[in-house]
């Protein structure tokens, strides 16, 4: 590009430049601008920096001056906050290897070069990495249906015994009212409501294919105009189903900071004089909920309803079973 051209793109070559250069702790002197610009085929004196700072200044640019430099003072994102972001990508699951590295350069750009060599950085996490990239395009169109009143249709699989995804119900196409997604345990999950069994139901994202957005208008059922994801997601356990029942739990005092981190503080505590307290909660029954009873042992147990407590009782002695 000719000298002349670049000098209309004067600004923008600039700006760069300080972004890339400098930041708190770096500074640029005039003449060291002048030089990097007339690498780039801009000329500039100093008289039009000063011209050229004022105008980055109006557009929202803030340019301060410390001793004979000058610097980018004010970004989108702090350093801290850019490497906690680069922290969460590299330690999500649900991105590809190749994602979170495309992510993180894009990141870099956020920051002075100097701050994009404190980013470059690795976290080591147990997390396995999502095979192909198909589940961002699958988000997008869910986010889309969602904003747009729409319905989603979609095929569903799982894995059988020899590695491979194998359709659910072979020829089955899935149409359902999208509520929400769900991130929980490394894995998306969409809640939507089903027409066919008329209740709300969670599927694995990464386990959707060929899904589409329906020219169908969502289900205007009462349950999708009043549905609570916050309350979805603590009646939930690791977003396995089960049936939806109204338990009581009999707790220790001691187990009461485990009541609130599992259902928050909204559910009513009935404090005993002997040192426990009792809880009414929604929850789906299923073998992740009565593990996460196992784990807190003792200190929590069931109280009511019978069916839910002769059904851990089940629970319970098949595992026993198994290791006898």
């Amino acid at each position: 590009m000719a000298r002349s051209s670049n000098q209309k793109l004067k600004l923008l070559h600039l700006l760069d430049i300080l972004r890339e250069e400098t930041d708190d702790s770096h500074t640029l002197t005039l003449s060291e601008i002048i030089e990097m610009l007339d690498r780039r085929g801009v000329t500039a004196e100093r008289k039009s920096l000063y011209s050229d700072f004022e105008s980055l200044g109006e557009y929202g640019f803030t340019i301060e001056k410390r001793g004979h430099g000058y610097y980018l003072a004010e970004r989108t994102y702090e350093l801290a906050e850019l490497k906690t972001l680069v922290d969460i990508i590299q330690s999500s699951g649900f991105l590809t290897a190749k994602k979170c590295q495309e992510l993180t350069k894009k990141l870099y750009r956020e920051t002075s070069r100097y701050g994009a060599a404190e980013l470059d950085r690795q976290v080591h996490t147990a997390c396995v990495k999502a095979p192909n990239e198909q589940i961002y395009y699958t988000v997008d169109a869910i986010h889309s249906a969602i904003r747009d009143n729409r319905k989603i249709c979609f095929s569903y699989f799982r894995y059988n015994e020899h590695k491979q995804l194998v359709e659910r119900r072979a020829g089955y196409v899935y149409s359902v009212s999208p509520l929400a997604l769900l991130f929980d345990n490394e894995n998306y999950y969409l809640i939507a409501y089903t027409d066919a069994e008329n209740e709300i139901r969670h599927y694995r994202v990464d386990r959707m294919q060929k899904v589409s957005v329906s020219k169908e208008k969502r289900s205007d059922a009462q349950c999708c105009q009043e549905f609570d994801i916050s309350r979805y997601e603590n009646k939930a356990f690791g977003m396995f189903g089960g049936n939806e029942t109204l338990v009581t739990l009999h707790c220790q005092n001691s187990a009461a900071g485990a009541i609130i981190d599992r259902f928050g503080e909204e559910p009513t505590f009935l404090c005993h004089d002997d040192g426990t307290f009792d809880v009414t909660v929604r929850v789906f029954v299923s073998p992740q909920f009565f593990g996460w009873l196992t784990g807190l042992g003792k200190l929590v147990q069931i109280q009511a309803p019978e069916s839910a407590v002769s059904a851990y009782k089940s629970y319970l002695q098949e595992i026993i079973a198994l290791s006898e």
